[in-house]
């Protein structure tokens, strides 16, 4: 994490959720930033400060406005490369899109 990620997560509140609250039921992790609005959720607390991290970043690079961002967990796609020859021989834009 870069020095912008570390000081985004020193600020951060990081509050931990067990269920049945809310009806989760699963743990949940909420990281939020005072300063941007943005919250980040995860099913760890590394995902949720990951998560509000990216959108701090994100926020922090577009247009200056009032909107608050959320991000939940992401999807989680199969990797459509799994040789490791292909791997070497073909770049990382190539082999992003294949899973597409």
């Amino acid at each position: 994490m870069g020095e912008e990620g570390r000081a985004v997560r020193e600020r951060a509140t990081v509050q931990q959720y067990e269920p049945p609250v809310f009806g989760i039921e699963r743990d949940m992790w909420v990281a939020e930033d005072a300063e941007t609005g943005c919250t980040g959720i995860g099913r760890v607390e590394d995902e949720a400060v990951g998560n509000l991290v990216s959108l701090v970043l994100t926020h922090e690079s577009a247009a200056i406005d009032e909107t608050e961002y959320l991000k939940l967990p992401g999807q989680v796609r199969e990797k459509r490369w799994s040789n490791a020859g292909a791997r070497k021989r073909r770049g990382i834009v190539e082999r992003l899109f294949d899973g597409f």
